[in-house]
């Protein structure tokens, strides 16, 4: 009897490893296809390039390298632009253009960084870490350049669980400081963490305690970035991820030199994305705000106080459902016109609003303030298209309409530069803003395509000009 119980056990444990095994295998071979999958969608960005070059392929472990390069600003036009047509001048004509500009300069290198990553498999269960090379590309110029030590104190690992798609990463940095020729630089703790569900939402928090550069010199260029750290949700929408909601916080920056001094208090930025039932049909709505305690800057050329900075904007209207037929659609090698047409129908054929909420600062103690808001009236796309093969300049102004208030007390007109204020007093003359012994203001409204400043009609080929 005893030893058919111990039979069992010993075969249930054998059963037991064979799946422990199988299940680490199976992991492993999963892994490898994610990896493969996520370097084909970043080299389908227009803002990155990634390889992946296996170092070690064992059952129960993965290990390589990966190669990333972050795309500099010209690479990226390079990416957008279309094929060249020898028989469209305007093509060619683009083309000299872009072989006339200048190479790009060091500082417009792209990144290149070399990332060493193992990963260890467990049933249906992977663990692993990275570390940054600093002996090749970008990290080892730096090096070589003093702007960053031998070592960096940089760790980062992550726990990913295929039986309910809960993800974990966390990125520590530890204090680190370099000597420069010219100045001392101190770099504070930072720390990074990743956590969710792969499938649905996951939250970022991040936290860095900032920043000094001193120089050698004495009164010379001095730096201090202050403590930054922020949360941010990123959600699946049909495919895309977003992020419905994000809180930043900067506490200040100083900076001086010879040149002058700049201090820059508290900086706070929040956004929000929500959903409202409407009668057609469910929408997205955003509001956004940022806050800046005071900025104050003093140069041989100007000075200046910003305190109490606000601005807030709202976005209401955006129709749910063409969002996510777009988000889609967008997905496929080669979108479907006809189907896109009609899911940006579905959003242009509604009221969407965007509103400048209450905003306001005191520029030299003088108060300015703004308010207004613009809406898009009900089109079909076809209408747009249409308007603009008949030649009709700017076909999108018929389709909007708003106002905007802006007002300013004189304490913050002359802290203006010369130029502005001359440019000031011209459209004073003008009638497009109104003068009061408290200062000045102006009410823009677009109606019918028509923009009017303080009942003054602006002709909007003449600002078109004036910018070019």
């Amino acid at each position: 009897m005893s030893s058919k119980i111990i039979l069992t056990v010993v075969g249930v444990a054998v059963a037991g490893c064979v799946a422990a095994a199988a299940s680490s295998w199976y992991t492993a071979q999963k892994l490898d296809e994610y990896v493969q999958a996520g370097v084909e969608h970043i080299n389908r960005s227009h803002v990155m390039r990634a390889s992946w070059y296996p170092k070690s392929s064992l059952p129960f472990s993965r290990g390589g390298v990966l190669h990333l390069v972050v795309l500099n600003e010209q690479m990226q036009e390079n990416l957008k632009a279309g094929p060249v047509d020898s028989g469209d001048p305007e093509s060619l004509q683009r083309v000299q253009e872009q072989m006339a500009e200048p190479l790009p300069e060091e500082k417009q290198k792209p990144l290149d960084l070399f990332i060493n990553v193992s990963n260890s498999m467990f049933p249906f269960i992977v663990k692993g870490e990275a570390t940054l090379d600093m002996s090749r590309g970008t990290a080892s110029e730096l090096v070589q350049r003093k702007a960053v030590p031998v070592s960096l104190p940089i760790s980062m690992t992550w726990i990913y669980k295929a039986y309910n798609q809960d993800f974990n990463l966390q990125l520590s940095m530890d204090r680190w400081s370099v000597t420069q020729p010219e100045q001392n630089v101190n770099v504070g703790a930072a720390e990074v963490s990743l956590d969710g569900d792969m499938r649905e939402e996951l939250e970022l928090n991040y936290a860095w305690e900032g920043v000094t550069a001193t120089s050698k010199q004495p009164g010379q260029s001095e730096l201090e970035i202050m403590p930054l750290d922020g949360i941010a949700l990123l959600r699946n929408f049909s495919g895309i991820w977003i992020s419905p909601e994000g809180h930043m916080q900067l506490n200040g920056i100083r900076s001086s030199g010879a040149d002058g001094k700049v201090e820059m208090g508290q900086l706070r930025f929040d956004t929000v994305m929500d959903e409202s039932p409407s009668e057609t049909g469910i929408t997205l709505n955003m509001k956004q705000r940022i806050s800046l305690s005071k900025l104050y800057l003093d140069t041989q050329q100007e000075r200046f106080n910003i305190d109490d900075f606000s601005l807030g904007l709202n976005f209401s209207g955006l129709n749910k459902q063409g969002m996510e037929e777009l988000a889609q659609l967008a997905q496929a090698e080669t979108p479907d016109f006809i189907k896109m047409m009609a899911s940006l129908n579905k959003i242009t054929t509604k009221t969407m609003r965007l509103e400048l909420a209450p905003s306001s600062m005191k520029l030299n103690n003088g108060m300015v303030t703004a308010s207004g808001k613009l809406e898009s009236l009900p089109f079909e796309v076809e209408q747009l298209m249409r308007a603009s093969a008949a030649d009709t300049p700017n076909p999108l102004r018929y389709m909007l309409q708003g106002d905007l208030t802006i007002a300013a007390e004189s304490k913050a007109v002359l802290a203006l530069p010369a130029e502005m204020r001359q440019q000031l007093a011209t459209y004073q003359q003008q009638g497009f803003i109104s003068t009061a012994s408290t200062g000045l203001s102006s009410n823009m409204q677009l109606r019918g395509g028509e923009l009017t400043a303080n009942g003054q009609v602006i002709p909007l080929q003449d600002l078109r000009t004036q910018s070019e």
